[in-house]
């Protein structure tokens, strides 16, 4: 059982922060360097400084000091306001992917973190670091600033059509555009009556993890810590929940890939690679990254991946030729298991510790990135695959199995600083 409770949520005072598209940013994962230095230059108010400060640069194993009390000044000064009633805020995001317009309509709500029949269920492994980064930011701030990406699914949308009545005719309270063109509308929805139908048809839904789950494990051992020091919650938000967005798994999602680039490796040599790759691949030279791409978007059934080393400007479309044993389970028949063992490790020696310990293999959305990463001589060669669909992550989840780490890439991502939860803790 999943229990859901509404919130009093703290969302920018536009008086004191001026347009809200300068004080919005990525996940604090997708924040890039450059990316983190032109928040920063937007606005005084980007949510940056809370969520990825610069003082990580100065120290890479901060407790994030400054970041705890930029929340807090930001409190004090109003520029973030508490709403006056508990609401369950209604999150519509519109955005274009490969030619076409979609409208993907969630909501957003404080997940019970303590109750042991929540179902929640993650598809991906996690890693040490990242968890211990923002359990650090946890302490420090004391509430949650950004949304972990939720899953369920309801055929008949019940949820979706509950939250289009109740919002309908009304102007959003937050409606910000983000750098990759998506719209991301916000809306308070405080009749209780909805409230109530909500919790209750979510009370029996299975929920996965699509997007955050070095966040998810972090807030629940947090709970953990909490609770050992004998802190009490003092008021629905509290460190006993989480701010999590919900999306209805039924109502389609966009999975985009995420690709591997290789780095580091002491006898890298791209003929040896090859001869090797042969013994489960066939070989096909491409000659451009277009034809590429568009090779393995008609094959993507067929597990095929793009493979480009650096020096060559030459790209190669490697197929499979032995499909998965019978008895292969569904993460094995998956495109991201299949290039991890028998590419990066059986080819490469990147095995699972390699992974885990983050050597040699760094992760990128963008095709266009990563070309250009191996063209730079950043990397020694990129690694192109196509995404996993919802219902295989889904499946795999349900059996209890985790998918390799970074296999998904939800699209368009949760905006961070749409809204706040600062938790309210009775400490002895």
């Amino acid at each position: 059982m999943a229990f859901i409770y509404p919130f009093r949520g703290f969302r920018y005072n536009k008086d004191i922060a001026g347009d809200l598209n300068q004080v919005i940013a990525q996940p604090y994962d997708k924040t890039t360097p450059p990316m983190q230095d032109e928040y920063y230059r937007r606005s005084p108010f980007n949510v940056v400084r809370i969520t990825l400060n610069i003082e990580k640069r100065k120290n890479p194993d901060t407790e994030y000091p400054e970041a705890g009390a930029v929340f807090r000044q930001w409190i004090r000064q109003r520029v973030l306001e508490q709403d006056s009633l508990p609401a369950i805020y209604a999150y519509h995001q519109e955005y274009a992917v490969e030619g076409s317009r979609k409208l993907q309509k969630g909501f957003v709500a404080l997940l019970d973190l303590k109750n042991p029949g929540a179902g929640i269920i993650p598809h991906e492994q996690t890693l040490a670091a990242p968890k211990q980064d923002r359990l650090q930011l946890i302490r420090s701030i004391e509430g949650n600033e950004d949304l972990i990406y939720m899953l369920y699914s309801d055929d008949l949308l019940t949820v979706n059509g509950a939250m289009d009545k109740s919002i309908s005719g009304r102007a959003p309270e937050i409606d910000v555009s983000d750098e990759y063109g998506a719209r991301h509308r916000l809306w308070a929805i405080t009749d209780s009556v909805v409230i109530q139908n909500i919790q209750n048809h979510m009370k029996p839904r299975e929920l996965f993890i699509a997007d955050g789950h070095h966040r998810f494990e972090t807030s629940v051992n947090y709970v953990k810590e909490c609770e050992q020091r004998h802190w009490r919650p003092s008021a629905t938000e509290s460190f006993d929940k989480r701010m999590v967005a919900f999306i209805n798994i039924a109502d389609g999602v966009t999975i985009l890939p995420t690709h591997r680039l290789v780095r580091d490796l002491p006898s890298f040599d791209v003929r040896s690679f090859l001869n090797d790759a042969k013994e489960h691949f066939s070989v096909e030279t491409v000659p451009s990254a277009k034809e590429l791409q568009r090779k393995m978007k008609e094959e993507q059934d067929g597990h095929v991946f793009g493979f480009y080393p650096a020096g060559l400007k030459q790209f190669y479309l490697l197929r499979l030729t032995e499909k998965p044993q019978g008895d292969a389970d569904e993460l094995q028949r998956l495109d991201v298991s299949i290039l991890h063992t028998l590419l990066l490790e059986k080819c490469l020696g990147i095995d699972e510790h390699h992974l885990e310990a983050q050597a040699h293999v760094d992760y990128e959305r963008e095709p266009e990135a990563c070309i250009r990463l191996v063209d730079e001589k950043k990397y020694q060669a990129a690694f192109f695959q196509n995404p996993p669909t919802a219902e295989q992550m889904q499946r795999i989840a349900s059996l209890g199995r985790r998918m390799p780490q970074k296999s998904t890439d939800f699209y368009p991502k949760l905006l961070t600083g749409l809204i706040f939860m600062k938790m309210e803790i009775e400490k002895k």
